[in-house]
């Protein structure tokens, strides 16, 4: 990203500073100094962009380092809650199970009863 905004920026500031000289090199010192600023700003860009990225990732770095105690005790503590929420549903499943083999038993017994034939009235 460094570098890309260096090319960019550096080719603009370099074609704007070409634009002075272009009466006298009939416009020949824009595009050399839209490269030159390129060049330019892809080096600048790349080595600041560089500097940044390591500065930031050994800051980054460092600090979980420093909290690495308190970062792997909250991990551990999210290990022990995800495996109570598992066993309250374990729990909530096998009731469901548990009831869902009582009414299917209560069903069945109701469909296998024994019947007459009539319609339960007794006839005269």
């Amino acid at each position: 990203a460094g570098a890309t905004a260096g090319v960019l920026g550096g080719g603009v500031l370099g074609a704007a500073v070409g634009t002075v000289p272009a009466l006298f090199t009939f416009g020949l010192s824009i595009p050399v100094g839209a490269a030159l600023g390129g060049g330019t700003g892809l080096v600048v860009g790349t080595t600041v962009g560089a500097a940044t990225g390591a500065v930031s990732g050994g800051a980054a770095g460092y600090g979980v380092y420093s909290k690495r105690d308190e970062i792997r005790n909250a991990a551990g503590n999210a290990m022990l809650k995800a495996g109570d929420s598992a066993e309250i549903v374990r729990g909530k499943a096998a009731t469901g199970v548990t009831y869902m083999k009582d009414a299917a038993l209560a069903a069945r017994s109701r469909l296998l009863r024994p019947s007459t034939g009539g319609s339960g009235e007794a006839q005269d």
